[in-house]
């Protein structure tokens, strides 16, 4: 930053402010008519943040010098002007000579209003013009001249008395302060032009500016390899190089003005998939952007996907040769679900929490005709409504496709499908209505081919009513359920959960253990509340506590799970639904099921209360 001044006096003040406040800056003491000159020789072909004022700053402006700060006069330095007039008004019987610049009148105006005198103004610009200016208050013989030091200097050269307006330190400190706020914001976007410079420089893609006549602005060295162009292509009409096959297509995409255009060019024996982008800039049509991809890299593109997929695990390891299924009840399920892979319809794996839906989704996959693509799995619950979108369906621009893409030829499965956001909802229909999505940063429908597996434990059509899940997927996906069966209702398939859980974590601990027949009968008589879930945890506590490779009743019943009689009625556990009953039945465990105090608890009537009780079967 420099601070050009004109007196010794606020060339000393402000040294004095930029040593204070420890910016970093320097002071030159400048004449109007050499200011420019001296400037540049200070920046030597750079650029930087001027500091000035009066006639510097209008010598800086009209010669093109920016960025520039004009040091303001504030109201402290005009009230100190007031207090110095009123002080001497009596002396001013020839009335006072307002001297100076534009700028300066700006700030005298006003005070000029408030005197009872004369008040004579002149605005300068040239040193030449300042001694005419105060040779003519001396014609008017106005009683005192109020200016900037020259101003002050001259008059005093001719005899007449002054009054000088100087900058304060708050002034030089305000400007200071300013001009570090510009120079923060300059060095920030020089670092993005030389990112985005690199960024065109070494991307892939070819990458063209146009003016609004279609005009070559810049071309990345990719797109001059494209177009095979000896020379450079600035200045050049788009539609006019030899090598483009055939110009109607881009003519036309140059007409339309699209915010975003997909087209095909051929520029010698290349073909490329072309998106033309229309720029506007304060509501104003400002050229266009051409990004172009050669098919043979597009090609290069599917397999690297591919690659990507098998590197991310979109793969599905299970079958139902290996599924449990001894008891009657998961024999029908997977029975229907075998049918149902067959045909590329939408699924929904429904049941209480921690039932093997996942893993019923990856024998559904393996038994379909995708069976040799990616099977991509989504854990709703882990990706926050906010990131959904992006996650889903990804970006036009930039590497970051989505996981609906990388699904793409494959099968798609929606752990918790409950717990997708409400603009995620619509994508995903139209995704099963019309075979394609959309993204946000583009209006351009991307096709894909997806086969849909969804999982939940809610009930949809209560999220439908609470408008919390879209009425037209909601019964799009019910149209296909499979209900999996909780674990305590198929006791004879426990004995196959409780050995593979026990393998994974025999495997983890490094350690083998396994049950007696007594005790894995006594296992499958417990009711398993969380499904699976128990049965993982319960598994890793085996492993880790057991003395001996072989785990009886006895520390079974002692160590691990509490006691059942023989013949003891298996316990229903009840799934919470929502936070609704949630809330609800806390209130009445709290209160001892009084429905009078729990009403009002709540904040509803008692019928309303009576209503919600049955809704979710609360006793």
């Amino acid at each position: 930053m420099l601070v050009a001044v004109q007196s010794v006096m606020e060339q000393q003040m402000a040294e004095t402010v930029i040593a204070e406040s420890g910016f970093a800056a320097d002071v030159l003491l400048l004449e109007p008519q050499t200011a420019v000159s001296e400037i540049r020789k200070y920046f030597g072909g750079s650029t930087g943040v001027v500091i000035t004022y009066g006639q510097l700053a209008d010598s800086c402006m009209n010669a093109g010098i920016e960025p520039l700060v004009n040091v303001s006069f504030r109201g402290q330095d005009m009230a100190n002007l007031m207090a110095e007039v009123i002080r001497r008004i009596g002396e001013f019987q020839g009335g006072i000579a307002l001297i100076g610049t534009t700028r300066l009148f700006r700030e005298l105006v006003p005070l000029s209003g408030l005197l009872t005198v004369p008040v004579f103004r002149y605005v300068v610009t040239t040193p030449q013009e300042r001694r005419q200016a105060v040779q003519s208050a001396l014609t008017e013989k106005v009683s005192v001249v109020v200016g900037d030091a020259r101003i002050c200097q001259a008059a005093d050269e001719l005899g007449l008395p002054s009054i000088c307006l100087t900058l304060s330190r708050d002034s030089f400190l305000s400007a200071l302060q300013m001009a570090s706020q510009i120079t923060e914001t300059w060095l920030q976007a020089q670092r993005n032009s030389q990112e985005m410079n690199m960024l065109l420089q070494h991307t892939a893609d070819a990458i063209i500016r146009l003016n609004n006549e279609g005009t070559i602005l810049y071309a990345n060295p990719r797109a001059e390899q494209a177009i095979a162009a000896e020379e450079s292509l600035y200045g050049c009409k788009l539609v006019e190089v030899s090598s483009l096959v055939n110009a109607s297509a881009l003519i036309r995409a140059l007409e339309v003005r699209r915010p975003e255009y997909v087209t095909v060019l051929q520029f010698g024996n290349a073909s490329y998939v072309a998106t033309i982008s229309a720029i506007s800039f304060e509501g104003k049509p400002d050229g266009f952007i051409l990004s172009m991809q050669e098919f043979a890299d597009i090609e290069d593109m599917d397999e690297r996907i591919c690659q990507e997929r098998s590197r991310r695990g979109f793969i599905a390891s299970n079958t139902f040769d290996t599924f449990p299924n001894r008891s009657p009840k998961m024999r029908a399920l997977l029975e229907d679900a075998e049918t149902y892979a067959q045909y590329d319809v939408p699924l929904l794996l429904t049941g209480e929490p921690r039932l093997p839906k996942t893993r019923l989704a990856e024998c559904i996959h393996n038994a379909s005709l995708r069976r040799n693509n990616s099977f991509v799995h989504v854990d709703l619950s882990t990706i926050s409504p906010e990131r959904q979108y992006e996650v889903l369906f990804g970006r036009a621009r930039g590497m970051d496709t989505g996981l609906v893409s990388m699904a793409n030829r494959g099968t798609l499965f929606l752990l918790d499908v409950h717990m997708l956001a409400k603009d995620c909802q619509g994508q995903l229909l139209s995704i099963l209505r019309n075979g394609h999505f959309q993204r946000r940063d583009s209006a351009e429908p991307v096709p894909v081919d997806v086969r849909l597996i969804c999982s939940t434990f809610y009930d949809l059509m209560d999220l439908v009513r609470e408008d919390q899940f879209m009425w037209q997927l909601a019964s799009t996906l019910l149209g296909l359920a499979l209900p999996l069966p909780p674990i305590r209702e198929i006791p004879e398939d426990i004995p196959a959960f409780l050995s593979d859980y026990m393998k994974l974590a025999s495997k983890k601990f490094k350690k083998n253990v396994r049950f007696t027949d007594e005790a894995m009968e006594h296992l499958c008589r417990y009711p398993w509340p969380a499904n699976l879930r128990d049965i993982e945890y319960f598994s890793m506590k085996a492993i880790m506590l057991a003395p001996e490779p072989e785990i009886g009743l006895d520390f079974v019943r002692e160590k691990l799970l509490p006691d059942l009689e023989e013949g003891e009625q298996v316990q229903q556990v009840h799934i919470v639904a929502n936070q609704e009953e949630l809330a609800i039945r806390r209130v009445l465990r709290e209160i001892g099921n009084n429905r009078n105090l729990a009403a009002e608890q709540l904040g509803i009537s008692r019928a309303t209360l009576w209503r919600k009780m049955n809704k979710y079967n609360i006793q």
